[in-house]
């Protein structure tokens, strides 16, 4: 797995309607207490699973870099902004497996009002086109639940495929049936092209 030579790597990627920001780059304190309005919301935590919390705004803040960005570069994460640069939501790629080149997709919009508008779909071709153009990746896949029908929808049209379900267990959902859907490289680029290394800056 080897990132595209010249330039910097984590940039800011251009989608349609939206940009993605390297979450390392640090977020206003404004960016900051909306996340943590959204790691309190039940809706929110309920279908993503996977939304930093913390206790109080102080700990949220002095814990959600290493969350986002850990040193051990197993999760890399973006904000999703709007062309307003309005942050709307968060997408991720974790449990990165550098050798085989694959990693875990994890994607929400924290703005309720953002739902439905097209932002999700057109942040998560832009995150799947940085990480397969610009950082090597030959395969991505992510879990989600499968009574997640608006979410199944996104994925599809950027080009996921259902490789499996299974009927798991969480303290959040208790037992629930988990879809598993997987995108390769040579899928994305037959859906969207990976010839130019534009969208990312």
């Amino acid at each position: 797995m080897q990132a595209v030579q010249g330039g910097p790597i984590h940039r800011l990627v251009e989608g349609e309607r939206t940009r993605l920001r390297p979450a390392l780059w640090g977020f206003s304190d404004d960016e900051l207490r909306r996340r943590y309005r959204w790691s309190l919301d039940d809706i929110l935590q309920y279908w993503s699973g996977s939304i930093p919390s913390g206790r109080t705004f102080t700990g949220f803040r002095e814990s959600v870099s290493e969350r986002d960005w850990p040193r051990d570069g197993r999760r890399i994460s973006y904000a999703i902004l709007t062309s307003e640069d309005e942050l709307i939501g968060m997408i991720s790629c974790y449990n990165i497996d550098r050798h085989r080149g694959t990693g875990e997709l994890g994607i929400y919009l924290g703005e309720k009002a953002a739902w439905g508008q097209g932002y999700g779909t057109d942040a998560l071709i832009a995150f799947l086109g940085h990480l397969f153009r610009n950082l090597g990746f030959e395969s991505v896949y992510l879990h989600t639940y499968e009574s997640n029908a608006r979410a199944q929808r996104s994925y599809l049209r950027a080009g996921f495929e259902m490789v499996e379900k299974r009927r798991r267990y969480s303290p959040r959902a208790g037992y629930h049936q988990e879809v598993k859907m997987v995108i390769s490289r040579d899928a994305f680029s037959k859906l969207h092209g990976l010839n130019e290394v534009a969208g990312a800056r």
